[in-house]
């Protein structure tokens, strides 16, 4: 492992729009997110900001974090990871001080002409942190992409190691497609052709400890309830890992509610699967433009397609906090993070991200000044 570069952190306001303009600095709290922000003057360039969500302040903030152009950006446990297994680059970046530890190169399993989607992760028993590299091959042929996985431990002796494929064709390059809960990577299915046979909740599952994958698929809440949810008409499905669960989101638009369903058993082989609906959130008191946009339609894809282009139509539940409140991204041309009530039936948005703002994980380490 080469030696580690701190980087200057920049303590100025992020490019991020709080109701708080004060930046804090402190000791830890677990109700941080990580954002980072694409900078538009330097594509090879990366803000990172630190927020509470409970209030939109920014906490910390790293300015111009290097991402070239190509690499990926994923994070876990207030670590980021900028990898380009295609390009032997691998960077462990702290999210709160901007210190840089280069693992380059390793040499990567894949070959030829590759999509790419990365996963950190980390394992509760030993603490190590691996890093899950999910791609597909492009055939000569009209045939769907191949995926193939690959996982290399961070900070590790070792390259990239192949792993067997995943049981269906997952969804790797959306982040709210996928979950990491408890050293477990949850994937939900691709919307593409290749998927064909497989309900459109059914998700992965992945052992970032055996570096295996779950050899039998997840049945998801919907097709427990009886729903047909085709794979074409996934889009209204997520995952979310909240209060340490798994929970799948499913946008329920003609009943114009967001409905989240933790699983509530452990699941293995001989496990039955069994999923709980937690929460029933109204989608017009979280998303804006939707009031009165109830729909009579039966297909959750057709009462998408009726809301206009400027209304927002997807919600990313991020955290629920001690108070019972529920953070939620809304996934619009502002992309607003907004603290849900339960209790109230009323929302706060304390942050907007902008066109260029993504949220790419949460920070529960220690913040030292």
């Amino acid at each position: 492992m080469a030696s580690s570069t701190p980087l200057q952190p920049a303590m100025k306001r992020a490019r991020l729009s709080a109701n708080d303009d004060d930046v804090h600095h402190g000791g830890r709290n677990d109700n941080l997110l990580v954002f980072t922000m694409f900078r538009l003057d330097d594509v090879d360039r990366t803000d990172v900001a630190l927020v509470d969500a409970s209030t939109g302040a920014v906490v910390r903030h790293v300015d111009r974090m290097a991402t070239p152009l190509g690499s990926h950006v994923c994070a876990d446990g207030g670590l980021l990871c900028v990898v380009s297994a295609r390009h032997g680059m691998l960077r462990l970046v702290d999210a709160a001080t901007g210190g840089v530890a280069d693992l380059s190169p390793v040499a990567t399993t894949a070959k030829g002409n590759v999509h790419s989607g990365y996963t950190l992760g980390q394992v509760p028993a030993t603490g190590e942190y691996k890093v899950l590299h999910v791609y597909a091959v492009r055939s000569c042929d009209l045939n769907p992409y191949e995926q193939s996985t690959e996982v290399v431990t961070v900070d590790g002796d070792g390259g990239w190691r192949q792993t067997r494929s995943p049981p269906m064709r997952v969804e790797y390059m959306v982040k709210r497609g996928s979950a990491i809960v408890g050293g477990v990577a949850y994937f939900l299915p691709a919307v593409e052709h290749g998927t064909e046979g497989v309900d459109g909740d059914s998700i992965a599952a992945f052992d970032l400890a055996a570096e295996r994958w779950h050899p039998t698929l997840l049945q998801g809440p919907l097709k427990q309830q009886g729903h047909r949810c085709r794979v074409s008409g996934r889009l209204h499905l997520a995952l979310a890992a909240l209060d340490g669960r798994l929970v799948t989101v499913h946008h329920n638009y003609p009943a114009n509610s967001m409905d989240l369903w933790s699983l509530s058993t452990e699941t293995g082989n001989d496990t039955t699967v069994r999923w709980t609906k937690t929460h029933s959130i109204p989608l017009d008191a979280i998303l804006l433009g939707r009031e009165g946009c109830r729909s009579s339609s039966t297909s959750p894809m057709m009462a998408m397609q009726v809301v206009p282009n400027h209304r927002e139509c997807l919600g990313q539940p991020l955290m629920i906090l001690d108070d019972g409140r529920i953070v939620v991204l809304a996934m619009g041309k502002t992309g607003g993070v907004r603290v849900y009530d339960p209790r109230m039936g009323l929302y706060k948005e304390v942050a907007q991200l902008g066109q260029c703002g993504y949220h790419v994980g949460f920070y529960n380490r220690s913040l030292v000044d």
